[in-house]
């Protein structure tokens, strides 16, 4: 037994096995850390995931970018998303980092051994079944990191061990005027955020935005505010109805493209493939 599977987990750390930290799937999964659990300086945020139904606490901006991806519905091959999920037991890292002759990270202020985490282990589906992706973010700007590089080695030995694919995705493997469109479109996709009166409406004003739009010279904004005024409803209403359509894949345009309200949306029509691999996969 090598001295690393001798030491005992400490308090912390049992406390959040009883929990169910780290255990579960979809939405009785617990994330290992929230963001109660580390200094954010403002970049950690908590955010209902569609595909999941409940609140995932992401650590940076680069998590939520990367989150956004998976959590959109184009994104059709991901069945589940568990973010800060746990290298458990702890024994396994440890003695990992002991074959390496690298140390174990540890809690700063007690020294103690820390439970290491993925930033995401992502279930999906293909042709050949369903399948396990852990991803670690990190910027491209830390990967020169030594002490970085020896952590990675840890955590890419752990997942070969568990047969699970692993793998670093950094800001260059995000493309940013696609973020920057799901950043706007968060949540436009449940019906609990639209103006009341737009619900039972989604429809008609649909068929109102589609026809205004067949105009190229019209812009979204002022488009939907003729779809206001033509049916009696608040400025925004329609607005937020197809920002709605959009995230809800009912008008499919192309993301990769900055989505402009004083331009014309330019709404395609096709079909709704499945992707066959994660992003950043």
């Amino acid at each position: 037994m090598s001295k690393g599977s001798r030491r005992s987990e400490s308090g912390a750390i049992a406390c959040r096995l009883k929990e169910g930290r780290g255990q579960g799937s979809e939405k009785s999964y617990k994330p290992w850390l929230t963001v109660r659990d580390v200094p954010s300086r403002g970049l950690s945020v908590r955010i209902k995931g569609r595909k999941t139904g409940r609140v995932h606490h992401l650590l940076s901006q680069l998590e939520l970018s990367y989150f956004l991806m998976l959590d959109d519905i184009r994104a059709s091959c991901v069945m589940d998303i568990r973010e800060q999920f746990p290298l458990t037991p702890i024994e396994t890292t440890l003695e990992i980092a002991d074959m390496l002759s690298i140390p174990h990270p540890k809690d700063p202020k007690t020294g103690e051994p820390i439970v290491m985490t993925t930033d995401f282990l992502v279930i999906v589906t293909s042709a050949d079944g369903e399948r396990r992706l852990a991803r670690t973010l990190k910027p491209s700007a830390d990967l020169g990191s030594p002490r970085v590089i020896e952590k990675f080695e840890i955590e890419r030995i752990y997942w070969e061990t568990q047969g699970v694919d692993w793998g670093i995705v950094t800001e260059r493997e995000i493309p940013q005027s696609l973020v920057g469109n799901l950043r706007s479109l968060q949540g436009c996709w449940d019906t609990d955020n639209l103006p009341a009166v737009a619900v039972p409406q989604i429809e008609r004003i649909e068929a109102e935005l589609h026809r205004a739009l067949s105009d190229k010279s019209i812009p979204l904004f002022q488009a939907a505010l003729d779809c206001d005024g033509r049916l009696g409803f608040e400025n925004g209403t329609s607005l937020a109805v197809a920002k709605y359509l959009i995230a809800t894949r009912r008008w499919d345009i192309d993301l990769h493209q900055p989505i402009k309200t004083e331009e014309n949306l330019h709404i395609l029509i096709r079909g709704h493939g499945s992707t066959e691999m994660a992003p950043g996969g």
